[in-house]
């Protein structure tokens, strides 16, 4: 059972704080605190800490180093998020008859936001919320460092629909004590109805966000993005934004903003050209290479050039319900000769799609999972891993002087071949006459229209799938 505390001296100890607050219920808890206290907007001297509750009144943060709350910050204007519902009334009328009409009414919840300043970099702090005479208990954060030798983080994506798989994927990550989060988008079925947030995303996450800050990236659930930008507090735009722990820099994109004009791109250009870090990792909804669930490429006329050019190591994303590693994937040769790992991780609880093999994949699963990485100046090592803890996969990329290494170069996958998957896929069609038996073929045409990436000649070859090879078979092979 969660314990809260009745409030007492900002100037206890925590020790002294647990012995002479008084105990309030778990309920009376969730009651004051309907989300949170949740940490955002993470950094070397900041953080920035959330909750929503039911009612505008002043409220209190606690906070201060080794164990002590000996600092606090009054917060006396909440924003407001007004709620739409509906009631139906009942009215009888002089001649008997009965109507039932629906009328709206406006609720209000609110959010308070505190933003902590000038903190220690590498540095554990303690803190509690207070609303109404109630605290929550005490919990810890630790500011980002650009100095700590090693980064541990979580990578997944695609949380919505189904709460109870969802809390079972998270109920494993602060066994790894992770320095934040990345979350892919589509953190809600839909973004724009408020009751999701707290049923798919907030509650499956209680236990781990009063801890560990979460930097997500938006998802085409989250609809026009309003309730997501009212929650959350990100670096930068919000929409798009990067920083630096240890030895990484994180660009988080906005899968919406394509293209090379806009505001956006011109923001990664020069973020990433600038970063000075041995690792560079971006992340997005939408992933720039996928075979399985929504089989999207985006990006490929102005990011992923773009991510050659700067060197990116690693781009992470969600949007379909899998689990995929590609091999390194470079141009074979020229400015995009600079290998990088895809990896797609939605399998946050979102229905799980259908994940098909292909020589570019190094490992696809269709399961719920999350990506655990750690990075060194020298190494960045990553795990697939289940509801279970069991490990998916694994994989290991290193560099030397900055550079990868001969073994990494020898498994890369010629982009130019991998792009063509996207435009051969509408250039070929086809049909059967009839439905193939046993004992009887059946002849099928296939047309190929003429392919857009140019003219040099192109080999296809059509196979069936490993599902459809367990029961039908192409005379004379592939």
């Amino acid at each position: 059972m969660i314990k809260a505390l009745k409030c007492p001296s900002a100037q206890l100890l925590v020790l002294g704080w647990l012995v002479l607050g008084g105990v309030v219920s778990g309920q009376e808890l969730s009651s004051v605190f309907l989300k949170g206290p949740y940490l955002q907007g993470p950094g070397t001297d900041t953080m920035t800490i959330k909750w929503e509750a039911p009612t505008n009144t002043t409220a209190i943060l606690r906070y201060g180093l080794e164990g002590k709350m000996d600092r606090q910050i009054r917060i006396e204007t909440p924003r407001p998020l007004a709620l739409e519902s509906y009631n139906l009334v009942t009215n009888v009328m002089d001649n008997g008859e009965t109507k039932v009409a629906r009328v709206a009414a406006t609720n209000l919840v609110y959010l308070y936001e505190v933003a902590l300043t000038n903190l220690a970099p590498g540095s554990v702090y303690t803190y509690s919320a207070e609303i109404e005479g109630v605290c929550t208990p005490p919990k810890k954060f630790k500011t980002f460092s650009l100095r700590q030798p090693k980064v541990t983080f979580i990578t997944y994506g695609d949380t919505r629909t189904n709460p109870k798989t969802h809390a079972a994927v998270a109920a494993n990550f602060k066994r790894y004590s992770p320095d934040f989060i990345l979350h892919a988008g589509d953190l809600v079925a839909d973004g724009r109805r408020y009751e999701l947030w707290g049923r798919e995303f907030f509650g499956p996450l209680a236990d781990v966000l009063d801890e560990v800050p979460i930097l997500p990236s938006l998802g085409n659930h989250e609809a026009d993005g309003s309730k997501y930008l009212f929650y959350m507090r990100l670096p930068g735009k919000d929409r798009w934004y990067s920083y630096d722990i240890g030895p990484v820099h994180v660009l988080a994109l906005d899968f919406r903003f394509e293209k090379d004009t806009e505001e956006q791109f011109a923001f990664a250009k020069k973020d990433l050209l600038a970063a000075k870090t041995p690792w560079k990792v971006v992340f997005l909804h939408y992933p720039v290479f996928n075979i399985g669930g929504h089989a999207t490429g985006w990006g490929h006329a102005t990011y992923l050039p773009l991510f050659h050019q700067a060197k990116v190591d690693l781009v992470l994303s969600g949007h379909s319900h899998i689990y995929e590693r590609f091999r390194p994937i470079a141009g074979q040769s020229g400015k995009d000769s600079w290998p990088i790992t895809h990896i797609t991780t939605g399998g946050g609880g979102a229905p799980l799609a259908t994940s098909y093999p292909h020589p570019a994949l190094v490992a696809n699963y269709a399961t719920n999972h999350f990506v655990l990485i750690e990075a060194t100046a020298t190494t960045l090592k990553g795990r697939a891993v289940t509801t279970n803890n069991s490990v998916l996969d694994s994989f290991e990329l290193e560099k030397n002087n900055g550079q990868p290494t001969a073994k990494y170069l020898a498994e890369a996958y010629p982009e130019e071949a991998l792009k063509l998957i996207w435009d051969a896929a509408p250039s070929l069609s086809g049909s059967l006459a009839s439905a193939p038996e046993t004992n009887s073929a059946a002849q099928t045409m296939f047309t190929i229209h003429p392919l857009k990436a140019g003219e040099k000649p192109v080999q296809l070859e059509i196979s069936l799938m490993p599902a459809s090879a367990q029961f039908y078979q192409i005379e004379g092979g592939p």
